[in-house]
C-alpha cells in the first residue's frame, strides 16, 4: 500500500513540474536557513555544558551602588573570593582569574622570536580541578609546585614553539617577568567562556597577595557543593561585604551568583567580564524566530500551491473515491505525496547548508564548525523538520482535497472556494507581512548604524594607531621610538597614553574638596599635554596639561571632561581652571583644562566623568602610544613606524591598532544583527515571491476561458493583465498595513538599547511597501501578461 501511495505521488510531482520546482526551492530554502541557524542556535545553548561541574560552578558578579548606576559588574575584589570560600560552608572550591596587566596586550619573548598575547591569565591552582583541565605534558597537581611557572595551551605550544616539547622552556613576559613552562594544556573547547591560552599562579604576583577590598578587577568562579541554596549562598556572600566594609566606603551592594552555563548568553548588559566569547540570548531568540519564519513561509507555499491546484486535482479524487477510496486512504496518498517532496527539498536544503556554512558564519558572527551540521541534535532536527514541515505543509492540502465529492466526475458540482481562497489570502498577507517587517528593521537598523558610524564622538578616531609599549625596556626606548615617529612627515602628533578611550583606562572617582564620602565615578587615564592634539578633542577653557614634569613636581594636574566639571559645581569650564579637586591620584590635583563631554564607550552607554591627567607619582603605566598620522599610504607608514619600533625596542613585539577599527568592533554585534536580517528578508521575500508566481500561474490558468471571453468582448491587453494583478496588490496592500505598527514597536524596543538613536522615520514604511509591490509586480507580471496576450480561439476551442 506505501508503495503505491509513493509511486502515485512521485507520478503527481514528476507531471506537474513547475509547481514541484517552486515547491522543492522554497522547502529546500527554509530548511537551509532553519538547519543552519539551528545549528547557530545549538552551539550557543552548548557554551560551558561540557565541564563536568558545570551545574554547580558559579561566577559571582556584583552590584554597584547607586552612586556607579547599580550596574552588575563581572569582576570582585581580590580578597572577596578568598573570604566567600572561607565564611561560606556551602561553597566548595573557588578560584580567581585575572588577565595580565587588567587585559592590555603582552608581548612575549622566546629564544630570538617576539610573540603577542592576549590570552595571558592569572589564577588559583584550583582552576585546573574545578574546570577538568586536562594535559598533554605535565599535570595539574605539579603545576604551579615550583615559583614563577606558566602553564600554555596546545596552540600557544603549537605557535610558540612549533611541535616540539614545551616542558622547562622559559618565557619572557612584556621584558619584565621571566616564566617557565611546567605544564602544556588541551585547547580549551571554542565553547567555554573561559579562553585562557596561559596561565600562571596568582600567588606569585602582586595580585594575589596584596589583596584588599577597595577594588574590582577579578573574575571569582566559585564551585558549590551538589544541591546547594544558591539564594542562601548569595546571602551568606552579601553579608561580607557589610562585615568588611564601612558603609560609607561601599561601592557594591550585593554579590549575585550567576551560573556558569548562563554567563555567555547572560552577559551583554554585564560590566568588566573578560572573556572574548560573550553571545546574547537577544541574538540566538532572534535567530531561532527567523530560521522558523523562513520555514513557515516555505510551507505556507506549499499549502497555497497545492490548494490553487485543488480543480485541477480534482477528477482524479473522484475517480479514486468513485474506486473506492475512503478519505483516510486520501489523506494517506496527500501526505506521502507532501513527504516525498519535502523528502527531496531536505535533502537539497541540508547538502546546501555545508556549502553555504563560511557565509553564515560571517553574517551571523558565530564560529560554526562544519562538524557541527552533523552533529547528532542537527540529524535529529532533520528528521523531527521532515515530520513537522509534512504535518504542518501537507495538512490543509490533505484534509481539503480529501473532501472533495465523486459528482465533480459529472460536473453536478461545483467545489466551493470561499473557505479555501480566505486561507489562501490570508497566508499569502502573512508571507508579505513578515518580508515587510524585515525589511523596515533592516532599513532601521542601517539607519542606527550610520548614525553611529557619522556621530560627532567628541574626539576624531580617524588615522590614529595605538602602537602597544608595554614591553619597552627602558624610558630611553620609548623616547627613541617617539623621536623617530616625530621626524617623520606623516606624523602630526604622537601622545604617550595608559589606553585608547574606553578599553583599559581605570575606574576611580573624584570627590568635592568638601564633605563628599562617596564621590563621582570617573575613567582615569595617565597621558601627557599632546592628547589634546591627538585625539582632536575640543577644548572648552583653559590648557592642556603639560607635557612633562619637572622632577621636583609633586602636583597632578587634570584635564577634564564637561560632566566632571558640572558635577564639581562650576557653572562654567572656565570657573573650573586653577581649582583643585580631591582625586585618588592626589588629594589637590589642578584643573588645567576642560574638554567636552566625548563618547569614550559605545553609544549603548550615557557620557560619563573622564580625567587625563600627569604626575610624577603615576599609578597606572603608559602602556600605549596614539599617533596621528596624515599618510595616504598606509601601508608604507606602518612599515616605516615598524621599522622604527623594531630599531628602537628590539625584544618587543610590534602591536598596534586602528582606532576607528575599535570604534567598529564596538558595534560588531549590530552589524551582523543588520547582515542577518538583510538577507533573511531578501530570503523571506524571494521565498514568498515563489508562491506567488506559483499561484499567478495556477489562477492564470484556471481562468484562461474568461480571459478568452473578454478578449472577444474586446478587453485590452493592459485590461485584463490589471484585472490579473489586482487581487494580487491588494494583498500586499492590506500586508503594509498590518506590518507596519508591528515594525515600528520591534523597532522602537530595540532602539531603546542605544542611549543616542534615531527616530523611526516614515519613508522606512513608504521603501518597504514600494519594494514588496514591486516585488510581487514583477513576480506576477509575466504571467499576467502572457495569459493576456493569448490567442482568445486556443481558450476557447475545447470544454
Amino acid at each position: 500500500m506505501i508503495h503505491n501511495y509513493i509511486k502515485t505521488a512521485w507520478r503527481n510531482i514528476v507531471a506537474n513540474k513547475l509547481f514541484t520546482t517552486l515547491n522543492v526551492a522554497g522547502l529546500a530554502i527554509g530548511i537551509c536557513v532553519c538547519i543552519t541557524l539551528f545549528a547557530c542556535v545549538s552551539y550557543e545553548l552548548s557554551f560551558d555544558r561540557m565541564y563536568q561541574n558545570s551545574k554547580n560552578i558559579y561566577r559571582v558578579n556584583l552590584r554597584s551602588s547607586a552612586e556607579y548606576n547599580s550596574k552588575v559588574w563581572a569582576q570582585l575584589p581580590g580578597i572577596a573570593g578568598p573570604a566567600i570560600l572561607q565564611d561560606v560552608p556551602q561553597v566548595k572550591a573557588m578560584t580567581r582569574l585575572i588577565k595580565h596587566d587588567f587585559g592590555a596586550t603582552v608581548s612575549l619573548k622566546t629564544g630570538e622570536k617576539n610573540f603577542s598575547e592576549k590570552g595571558l591569565y592569572l589564577a588559583d591552582q584550583s582552576v585546573f580541578r574545578m574546570f577538568g583541565i586536562s594535559f598533554t605534558e605535565g599535570n595539574a597537581q605539579t603545576a604551579f609546585s615550583q615559583p614563577r611557572s606558566v602553564v600554555i595551551s596546545e596552540s600557544a605550544k603549537e605557535r610558540l614553539y612549533g611541535k616540539g616539547p614545551a616542558f622547562g622552556k622559559i618565557i619572557y613576559v612584556d621584558n619584565k617577568d621571566t616564566l617557565h613552562v611546567s605544564g602544556v594544556y588541551n585547547d580549551l573547547p571554542q565553547n567555554s567562556t573561559i579562553d585562557c591560552d596561559m596561565i600562571y599562579n596568582i600567588m606569585d604576583s602582586w595580585m594575589g597577595k596584596e589583596v584588599y577590598w577597595g577594588n574590582s578587577s577579578y573574575e571569582t568562579y566559585c564551585l558549590l557543593q551538589p544541591g546547594a541554596d544558591v539564594q542562601q549562598v548569595q546571602k551568606l556572600a552579601t553579608a561580607l561585604i557589610d562585615k568588611n566594609i564601612a558603609k560609607k566606603n561601599q561601592f557594591f551592594t550585593e554579590f549575585l551568583f550567576q551560573p556558569l552555563t548562563d554567563i555567555h548568553l547572560y552577559s551583554a548588559d554585564i560590566r568588566a567580564g573578560f572573556s572574548t566569547r560573550i553571545g546574547s540570548i537577544g541574538t540566538v531568540k532572534a535567530l531561532l524566530f527567523l530560521s522558523l519564519l523562513v520555514l513557515a513561509i516555505a510551507c505556507i507555499n506549499y499549502m497555497n500551491l497545492a490548494t490553487a491546484r485543488s480543480e485541477k486535482r480534482a477528477k482524479g479524487v473522484g475517480v479514486n473515491k468513485v474506486l473506492g477510496a475512503d478519505k483516510r486512504h486520501l489523506l494517506a496518498l496527500f501526505y506521502t505525496e507532501t513527504a516525498v517532496l519535502s523528502f527531496i527539498a531536505i535533502v537539497i536544503g541540508y547538502l546546501a547548508c555545508f556549502v553555504l556554512q563560511p557565509f553564515f558564519q560571517n553574517l551571523t558572527g558565530i564560529e560554526l564548525q562544519p562538524a557541527a551540521l552533523s552533529a547528532t541534535p542537527i540529524l535529529m532536527c532533520l528528521l523531527l523538520t521532515w515530520i513537522v514541515v509534512t504535518l504542518i505543509a501537507g495538512s490543509y492540502p490533505a484534509f481539503s482535497m480529501s473532501r472533495i465529492s465523486p459528482l465533480v466526475l459529472m460536473n453536478k458540482l461545483k467545489i466551493k472556494h470561499s473557505v479555501a481562497d480566505f486561507i489562501r489570502k490570508s497566508l499569502v498577507v502573512f508571507q508579505f507581512a513578515s518580508s515587510i517587517i524585515l525589511i523596515i528593521s533592516v532599513i532601521v537598523i542601517l539607519q542606527q548604524i550610520n548614525s553611529i558610524r557619522n556621530k560627532d564622538l567628541g574626539y576624531n578616531p580617524k588615522r590614529v594607531v595605538a602602537v602597544s609599549i608595554k614591553a619597552a625596556q627602558s624610558k630611553q626606548q620609548v623616547s627613541a621610538f617617539v623621536n623617530d615617529l616625530k621626524n617623520m612627515a606623516s606624523v602630526e602628533s604622537a601622545s604617550l597614553s595608559q589606553s585608547i578611550p574606553g578599553d583599559l583606562e581605570s575606574g576611580k572617582a573624584v570627590r568635592k574638596l568638601t564633605t563628599d564620602n562617596t564621590g563621582y565615578p570617573v575613567r582615569t587615564c595617565n597621558t601627557n599635554g599632546s592628547i589634546v592634539k591627538t585625539m582632536q578633542l575640543k577644548l572648552l577653557a583653559g590648557t592642556t596639561i603639560p607635557q612633562t614634569l619637572a622632577s621636583t613636581d609633586t602636583n597632578c594636574y587634570l584635564l577634564v571632561n564637561e560632566s566632571v566639571s558640572k558635577y564639581l559645581g562650576y557653572k562654567t569650564p572656565q570657573d573650573a581652571i586653577g581649582n583643585y579637586a580631591n582625586t585618588e591620584m592626589n588629594h589637590h590635583a589642578i584643573i588645567t583644562g576642560v574638554v567636552r563631554d566625548f563618547n569614550y564607550e559605545s553609544l549603548k552607554n550615557e557620557i560619563g566623568g573622564y580625567i587625563y591627567y600627569i604626575t610624577n607619582k603615576r599609578t597606572e603605566r603608559l602602556n600605549t602610544l596614539l599617533i596621528r598620522y596624515n599618510s595616504h599610504d598606509l601601508p608604507g607608514f606602518m612599515q616605516q613606524v615598524q621599522g622604527a619600533f623594531k630599531a628602537d625596542l628590539p625584544n618587543s613585539n610590534f602591536d598596534y591598532e586602528f582606532l576607528d577599527t575599535h570604534i567598529q568592533n564596538l558595534y560588531a554585534s549590530e552589524q551582523h544583527t543588520a547582515s542577518t536580517a538583510t538577507v533573511f528578508s531578501l530570503l523571506a521575500i524571494f521565498v514568498a515571491c515563489l508562491g506567488l508566481f506559483g499561484l499567478a500561474a495556477s489562477i492564470a490558468e484556471q481562468r484562461t476561458k474568461e480571459i478568452g471571453i473578454r478578449k472577444v468582448l474586446g478587453a485590452s491587453v493592459s485590461g485584463i493583465a490589471r484585472l490579473l494583478t489586482s487581487d494580487f496588490l491588494k494583498l500586499v496592500m492590506i500586508s503594509i498595513v498590518i506590518a507596519s505598527p508591528v515594525a515600528w514597536y520591534i523597532m522602537n524596543k530595540w532602539l531603546m538599547e542605544f542611549s543616542y538613536r534615531i527616530n523611526v522615520n516614515a519613508w522606512a514604511f513608504v521603501i518597504a511597501g514600494l519594494m514588496a509591490i514591486v516585488f510581487a509586480l514583477l513576480t506576477i507580471s509575466s504571467h499576467a501578461i502572457k495569459a493576456a496576450i493569448a490567442n482568445p480561439v486556443k481558450s476557447l476551442r475545447s470544454e
